[in-house]
């Protein structure tokens, strides 16, 4: 990991922290329990939408095949092959959506996610209850593929 990944890290780790803090009242403040899973699940999400980045380009590049089996394999096999791509491409998606959403959910009322199936750019952004955010598109916070 570059040192300019590590700190996009760790900006996204305290940023889901605060406002974590923001939404405990002060009797959950005071628990050491309820702090660090802000911590707990900014680490999650990033791990999680790392592999949801691998699982939308792997969506976008297709099976991997060597050019040879490209030319000599029978089309019905071929065509075999990308069916069995896509089938496990959709139930890693569906299991990682799951998983990103129980652990957004765990963060409390206010927090949200938003999915993307666009490889090139962020896959994964966080909406929080404050309504601040760090994309382009004013939609959410992204979470580091790092």
């Amino acid at each position: 990991m570059t040192r300019k990944e590590s700190e996009a890290r760790t900006a996204f780790e305290t940023l889901l922290q605060n406002e974590a803090e923001l939404q405990l009242g002060i009797e959950d403040y005071l628990r050491p329990a309820q702090r660090p899973y802000a911590l707990v699940a900014a680490r999650l999400l990033c791990r999680h939408s790392k592999t949801y980045a691998h699982i939308q380009k792997a969506v976008c590049n297709g099976p991997e095949l060597t050019p040879y089996a490209q030319a000599n394999l029978p089309n019905d096999k071929l065509q075999r092959i990308y069916d069995r791509h896509a089938k496990w491409c959709k139930k890693r998606e569906a299991q990682l959506e799951k998983r990103i959403s129980a652990i957004v959910a765990g963060l409390g009322q206010g927090f949200g996610v938003i999915f993307s199936g666009d490889p090139r750019g962020i896959t994964v952004k966080i909406t929080v209850p404050s309504g601040k955010t760090d994309d382009y598109g004013r939609e959410g916070i992204c979470v580091p593929t790092a």
